[in-house]
């Protein structure tokens, strides 16, 4: 074999080593690049030729030089990277595997790791790059991820819808030492009487206050009162009458010990029908006892204290709208509303393959899928193999700037090497050149 052999040997591996240093500069210029991975860059040999007239040694074995070196393969390296806080509520972090599922204006999709997503001002959540976030929204009063992905939209203008008291409870202990009211006293003692406020909401959203007024009528024994501070509208024509509580009184007895007897039950069935602002009829159950059973601790009692509350309670709320919107492991995103009522609004998509490395880059931050990566496996994060999301944080590159410096002296001293044989090889034809002289 002449000398020319070794420049094409030397000059392969001059290209492949500057291959690799365009990864590692690649890798090292993307070091700040969100949801960023980098990768690896490894060398085959060329084929070889046979020495001799037989290509072979006397004893049989194969007698042969290599032709140089070329890249055998560039692999991503899909190691998780580090998170930043970013305090942005729809920014998103994967930890794990997977990718955000995004689809372009044409319709065409493409995956991601860089969660810096936005909601434009229809209301769809979009990374910096114009393409939509897919996933499933809310539809009426259920989010369901059985159907195909979509845009997902992020309505701002949501309004959690009122729900009317069903149930109420106060915690309060009336005095055993109180005074009996006497009706026909004008100036009856203050402690035969007691007022309990409670804030409940028709089914329009209106919160109104119910008071429970209690008289003690004997020993151990008080009749309550239910009013409410709805008083009609008198100048209406007709005129509209205050609700209608039923019942609107009731008596309570103790035992010896201050525990409601069974004889006063577990529960009381209110109803209040006739609200000014044309409210539904509420049906409200009073709890007595902690678990409106008989078997339940009870919330009404009678010792030799002053009559106090110390709770009260119903489940009842207002009309809302969104305070703030939160994203869980899972990738729901919930909107706080200000009713103190949370309701999911939207579940990003996350697509999975079966080989990561078959994913072809096509630049801004995202891949696209090809044969050798197979079709992608989308659904929830957290189910099926899938990463789990961080909420407010960003996946950094997973550049490791050590790591490269490490590859590029190997690369540089790679390609120095090769450079010596082309000039040693060009000294060496001279000396046969000069043969002559």
């Amino acid at each position: 074999m002449s000398l020319y052999g070794s420049f094409y040997s030397s000059l392969s591996g001059l290209s492949t080593n500057a291959q690799a240093l365009s990864v590692i500069g690649n890798d090292l210029a993307n070091l700040n690049t969100i949801g960023f991975k980098g990768s690896n860059s490894s060398f085959q040999d060329l084929f070889n030729s046979a020495m001799g007239s037989s290509g072979t040694q006397g004893n049989g074995n194969p007698m042969q030089v290599g032709m140089g070196t070329r890249m055998g393969a560039i692999s991503q390296n899909y190691s998780q990277g580090s998170f930043q806080s970013t305090g942005n509520v729809t920014d998103m972090a994967l930890s794990g595997q997977g990718f955000f599922t995004l689809q372009n204006s044409t319709g065409g999709r493409s995956y991601s790791r860089a969660g810096n997503f936005t909601v434009d001002n229809s209301g769809a959540l979009m990374d910096p790059n114009g393409n939509f976030v897919l996933g499933w929204n809310r539809i009426g009063n259920a989010l369901s991820t059985n159907g195909p992905i979509v845009p997902i939209t992020l309505n701002m203008g949501t309004t959690s819808p009122p729900v009317a008291t069903t149930s109420m409870t106060t915690t309060t202990n009336l005095n055993a030492n109180a005074a009996i009211f006497n009706p026909a006293d004008p100036n009856p003692d203050t402690s035969s009487r007691y007022s309990v406020p409670v804030q409940v909401y028709d089914s329009l959203g209106q919160a109104h206050a119910v008071s429970i007024t209690y008289t003690k009528t004997a020993q151990n024994a008080w009749s309550y009162a239910i009013t409410t501070d709805d008083q009609g509208d008198p100048s209406a024509t007709p005129i509209i009458p205050p609700p209608v509580v039923t019942p609107a009184t009731g008596t309570l007895t103790f035992d010896d010990n201050g525990n409601l007897t069974a004889a006063s039950g577990s529960t009381l069935a209110v109803t209040i029908t006739g609200w000014t602002d044309g409210a539904a009829p509420m049906a409200t159950t009073w709890n007595l006892t902690s678990d409106g059973t008989a078997t339940g601790t009870g919330l009404i009692t009678q010792f030799a204290a002053d009559s106090a509350t110390s709770n009260a309670t119903q489940d009842g709320f207002a009309a809302g709208n969104i305070r703030s919107l939160v994203v869980d492991k899972n990738g729901m995103i919930t909107g706080n509303f200000t009713n103190g009522q949370t309701v999911a609004l939207g579940q990003v998509a996350i697509s999975t393959f079966s080989n990561m490395n078959g994913l072809s880059k096509i630049g801004d931050n995202t891949w696209g899928e090809t044969l050798a990566s197979g079709a992608p496996n989308i659904g929830p994060a957290n189910q099926g193999g899938r990463g789990t999301i961080l909420g407010s944080q960003l996946e950094l590159s997973n550049v490791d700037v050590a790591d490269e410096f490490t590859k590029l002296i190997i690369a540089q001293r790679g390609y120095q090497a090769n450079s010596k044989i082309v000039t040693t090889s060009d000294q060496l034809l001279q000396e046969t050149l000069n043969l002559k002289q």
